[in-house]
């Protein structure tokens, strides 16, 4: 029943593409559903990036998984695909050669899923959902951070949302610095902006006295954080609230891709 409620959404979301005067975004990070069939094809899996090079064309890197691969990537498991900037359907549909077969990608009216149809062999097809940072929730903090040179988040991490424009990192601290940076605090408080970079997945910003990366994973579930002045003070932080707020994609077969890629042609022929 839930298969049945998210494929009529997305087919709803399909058929609006040709009344949308919204313009189409495919640039992003993309989580991709597990409907290809491995056994037979070699097929995106897991995370898919799709960057724009140039004017003319996007850029497809992405994970790639099924028995297929071996020959025919020479054992790669990753891609890089220039494909044309798509044109049909307002720019929201392109038919197109992909990884040696004829395919059709259609992107949905708010930018936010992504539908392939093999039209050589159609159990090959898959969707994908763009993926959301959602930074708020509470992390447990590994040992990485070396606590005799660096004064380290410890234990666990909270981040909830300020403002609009300002999350605020709560946690515990341990580490011989701490006494003279901290006065004597095992325990901080510390604006940050909004993370921007990378499709909101990456800052870069100053935190407790020096320059640190924090980068969110795809899934929401970890963050990785590197001290770019002092790398022995890195760490990462692993989600721990159960709440990525990232709906998962329902795995579907290739008989409901099909189906929701007819009606599609028939209502926008």
């Amino acid at each position: 029943m839930q298969v049945s409620i998210i494929y009529f959404i997305s087919l709803i979301g399909f058929i609006h593409v040709c009344s949308s005067a919204s313009s189409p975004e495919w640039t992003g990070f993309y989580n991709v559903d597990d409907s290809c069939l491995q056994a037979e094809c070699c097929c995106v899996s897991e995370q898919a990036t799709i960057t724009k090079p140039n004017n003319a064309e996007l850029l497809v890197t992405a994970n790639v998984a099924g028995a297929p691969c071996q020959a025919q990537l020479n054992g790669s498991t990753t891609i890089s695909v220039l494909l044309p900037i798509p044109q049909d359907k307002n720019g929201f549909q392109i038919t197109t050669n992909f990884l040696g077969t004829n395919n059709r990608f259609t992107l949905n009216a708010d930018s936010q899923y992504i539908a392939n149809v093999n039209l050589d062999n159609p159990k090959c097809s898959g969707m994908a959902r763009r993926a959301i940072s959602n930074w708020v929730g509470t992390y447990s903090i590994d040992d990485s951070c070396n606590q005799n040179d660096c004064c380290c988040l410890s234990e666990q991490a909270t981040i909830s949302k300020r403002s609009d424009t300002q999350f605020l990192v709560s946690a515990r601290v341990a580490g011989v610095p701490c006494q003279a940076q901290l006065n004597g605090s095992t325990t901080i408080e510390v604006p940050i902006p909004v993370p921007q970079d990378k499709n909101g997945f990456q800052i870069t910003t100053n935190f407790l006295g020096t320059n640190n990366r924090f980068t969110l994973t795809y899934d929401n579930k970890y963050i990785a954080n590197v001290n770019l002045q002092s790398p022995r003070c890195s760490g990462m932080g692993r989600r721990i609230d159960g709440d990525n707020n990232t709906a998962s994609l329902i795995s579907s077969s290739s008989i409901l891709i099909l189906i929701n890629a007819f009606l599609f042609r028939m209502i926008c022929a």
